[in-house]
């Protein structure tokens, strides 16, 4: 999977891709900055405050105007500073950054430093003449706040403004008047400046960010693929290594016993009555190793090509009739009773080759797993939109740690009661098909007192 990610670009503005993430994390960093901002600006505007208010307290004409203009637009300071400190903490703890009000607060304190800046420069006119604190506050909402060019420069306009009518009100003397004139035209330029450089750097770094974002979203769909890539082709190994043994341990033997008793008839080193003796094992042999090749080639092109369902009606007491015509051979060799008690009407709507290779393989684990003089019954029974079919036998059962792995890739057979090899493959498909034809399977079993499977496909309505 392939991932297109463009190198970021120093510029001034957020593409449309880029615009909401961008002003949100804008957003983020002013009002974690206006955290630390504020409660540097409560303590400076208290203790400015006391100060003013508890020395210097023989100041008379000019002096005490001054002074009590400085009390006061510290004052302000300080109650602005503490409600808006307030609102940003319950902002960002509320989790209500996206609000209209939560996006205002840094372009109102950005006005707010601006404009207190100018009155308390107007106000130091009276004693002095430097605009000291209007050159504090252009430079630091420059640093400290991040606000596009544009509205930087419409509101350090607008700061301008207010400081020429104030400065104009505030200091008498035409020479200083143009000097501050002057000074505060290049303190805002030179702000203006310093908020461009500013805003343009946390773009580019915001970029950067969201480039090494997209890198590590692409190295982790990468390294899924790849897991999951490299879980299939465990999986296709561990499949060929089964295949590999079944075909080198189960399949062969027969063929190979199969293959010997030909070549004694052949050579006349077996007598006729002897191989008379020998066919009912034949026969169960032969049966055992058709019905092992049927699930082989079943299990192959499942897993290969994917095998597709194609479900229709059918009447599920001849399906198991006969089937079970097909064991009574193998039956006899036990003196085992196979009974059909399934319900002659009942019909099932699924896939009918799925269905009887289930029945096949539940019918025949029966047969491997029961003793001489045991019954198997094949039932069916209705259940709404479900058909319920179950093969019962009064064999020797199984352990309860091993019912859960039973119908996993990982089960292996054992042995019959006679000695019956198979291959684990049958209970696999069994579950494989009976889910493609939309039902589930189960088994209820005990020690010693034989096993119950049975398996659920839908009814016709």
């Amino acid at each position: 999977m392939k991932h297109k990610i463009s190198i970021p670009k120093a510029d001034f503005r957020f593409n449309r891709e880029e615009s909401g993430a961008g002003k949100e994390e804008a957003l983020k960093v002013n009002l974690g900055r206006l955290v630390y901002l504020i409660s540097i600006g409560l303590s400076v505007s208290i203790a400015h405050v006391i100060l003013f208010y508890f020395f210097n307290s023989g100041a008379s004409g000019t002096a005490l105007q001054w002074k009590n203009g400085i009390i006061a637009s510290h004052s302000t300071m300080f109650v602005v500073f503490l409600i808006t400190g307030l609102s940003v903490i319950f902002i960002r703890k509320r989790g209500l950054i996206n609000k209209s009000y939560a996006r205002a607060i840094p372009h109102f304190m950005f006005l707010f430093f601006l404009m207190i800046g100018t009155i308390i420069a107007g106000i130091d006119q009276l004693i002095t003449n430097a605009i000291t604190p209007f050159m504090i506050a252009c430079f630091f909402t420059a640093m400290v706040l991040i606000i596009p060019p544009l509205l930087s420069a419409l509101y350090y306009l607008m700061a301008y403004t207010f400081f020429f009518f104030v400065i104009t009100h505030f200091q008498p003397f035409q020479d200083v008047l143009l000097s501050n004139y002057v000074n505060g035209l290049t303190s805002v330029a030179i702000a203006w400046f310093l908020s461009m450089i500013l805003w343009r750097n946390f773009v580019y770094r915001f970029r950067n960010d969201r480039l090494v974002r997209q890198q590590q979203t692409a190295l982790q769909e990468q390294n899924l693929e790849l897991s999951r890539i490299a879980n299939e082709l465990r999986e296709v190994n561990k499949s060929r290594i089964r295949l590999f043994s079944i075909i080198s341990h189960d399949l062969r033997g027969p063929l190979g016993n199969l293959s010997n008793l030909m070549r004694l008839l052949q050579n006349e080193d077996i007598t006729e009555p002897e191989f008379k003796e020998l066919l009912p094992e034949l026969a169960s042999q032969t049966l055992l190793t058709g019905e092992l090749l049927d699930n082989l080639l079943n299990w192959s092109k499942n897993n290969l090509d994917g095998i597709t369902c194609h479900p229709k009606a059918f009447t599920i007491n001849e399906t198991a009739a006969n089937i079970i015509r097909l064991y009574e051979s193998q039956a006899s060799l036990k003196v085992l009773e196979i009974i059909n008690n399934t319900d002659p009407q009942l019909k099932a709507f699924a896939d009918p080759g799925m269905i009887s290779l289930v029945l096949r393989n539940l019918i025949s684990n029966a047969l491997k797993f029961s003793k001489k003089n045991g019954v198997i019954s094949v039932y069916s029974k209705s259940k709404g939109e479900l058909t319920e079919i179950s093969v019962e036998d009064s064999g020797i059962g199984i352990e309860p740690e091993r019912i859960p792995s039973l119908f996993g890739d990982d089960q292996f057979s054992t042995q019959g009661t006679a000695g019956e090899k198979g291959t684990g493959l049958g209970l696999m498909l069994c579950k494989e098909f009976v889910e493609r034809n939309g039902g589930h399977i189960g088994v209820q079993s005990s020690p010693g007192k034989g096993s119950r499977f049975w398996f659920t496909v839908p009814a016709v309505q």
